[in-house]
């Protein structure tokens, strides 16, 4: 008898689930997109390789196994890697806002992300001037060592220390033009256009953005090493002394920075400004496009509880990405 009451009693249905969250579905996209975004900055970076590599075998400056495609990983890996990495590091969609020019300035110095940004640009201009002068020939005389004449000692070479100053004041600049045009920040396009269609758009304003950076750095970097400059000089000299038997004469030579020294200067910070520019380019065109997968379906269509999900990524609130592409995502459903 009581078994046959036990038997008339309904279960109690199983616990239901919560749905998946919207960052599970949405995640895997976004590394997909930045794996897009460094195959676009590789491009770039075997393109420059091949630029200041020796052309005496054009067979071998091309060859992808040799030293261009060496130098080119290098530049991937210490030049524009770090670049997209502190992008996502800084990643926001909202624009900062400050009460005063003071409070700004305050945020910025005190700021971990403040010293990462010029760290981080300087690094990676060292990286792709040292491959530079790696590069070069005798004839440019862009060693770190003069050899001199039979009779004479080695002399320590000014136009090397000017270059790797350069190298770091390069950096400092592009760092101070991200900080100030908040590169961090991905500006959401009001037309959503195909990748394509988003580069060749984009594309035509590379030569014009490193340009400017070029002539800002060029045409500023002689007057802000005058006052460094023999600091370096001495130190560099003492140090090298203990390696090399240079010469004896610690007076320092004539001003390095002559029309030619401007224009390879203005040469080199061209280069890594397109270096950059096409990866940023790289990394805000995919990082913009639809929140859609694979195949054209949005990302709560693959939850089994599409509402539930897209609700997780509206609540998102540590992740503003997140909230923008449920936001997105419900629009598109709606439409």
């Amino acid at each position: 008898m009581v078994s046959s009451i036990s038997r008339s009693i309904p279960s109690s249905a199983p616990p239901r689930l919560p749905p998946p969250h919207y960052q599970t579905f949405l995640t895997p996209i976004l590394h997909r997109r930045f794996a897009r975004a460094c195959l676009v900055g590789f491009a770039a970076c075997y393109l420059e390789a091949f630029v200041i590599s020796n052309k005496s075998s054009l067979f071998w400056a091309i060859f992808p196994i040799g030293w261009t495609g060496f130098k080119a990983i290098i530049l991937f890996f210490l030049s524009v890697f770090p670049i997209l990495t502190l992008r996502i590091s800084q990643l926001h969609v909202g624009a900062r806002s400050h009460a005063t020019v003071f409070h700004a300035m305050k945020a910025y110095i005190g700021s971990f992300s403040t010293y990462s940004t010029f760290l981080t640009h300087s690094f990676a201009s060292l990286v792709f001037v040292f491959l530079y002068l790696w590069s070069g020939s005798k004839e440019d005389r862009l060693r770190f060592i003069i050899e001199g004449k039979s009779y004479e000692r080695p002399r320590l070479n000014e136009r090397f220390l000017y270059l790797i100053f350069f190298a770091c004041y390069t950096g400092f600049i592009q760092a101070a033009l991200h900080l100030y045009e908040d590169r961090g920040r991905l500006q959401l396009p009001h037309l959503y256009l195909s990748p394509k269609a988003a580069f060749k758009k984009k594309f035509l304003e590379v030569p014009s953005g490193a340009l400017h950076m070029a002539l800002l750095s060029a045409c500023t970097a002689p007057f802000a090493y005058m006052p460094f400059r023999g600091v370096i000089w001495q130190y560099t000299l003492a140090t090298a002394k203990t390696f090399y038997w240079l010469n004896r004469s610690s007076t320092l030579p004539s001003f390095p920075v002559g029309a030619g020294m401007f224009i390879r200067s203005l040469w080199l910070s061209f280069l890594i400004g397109v270096m950059w520019q096409i990866s940023n380019i790289a990394f805000d065109v995919y990082f913009t496009q639809k929140p859609l997968s694979a195949d054209g379906k949005t990302i709560s269509e693959k939850s089994p509880d599409p509402n539930g999900t897209l609700i997780s990524g509206l609540k998102a609130s540590p992740a503003p990405l997140t909230q923008v592409c449920s936001c997105i995502t419900r629009l598109i459903n709606v439409c």
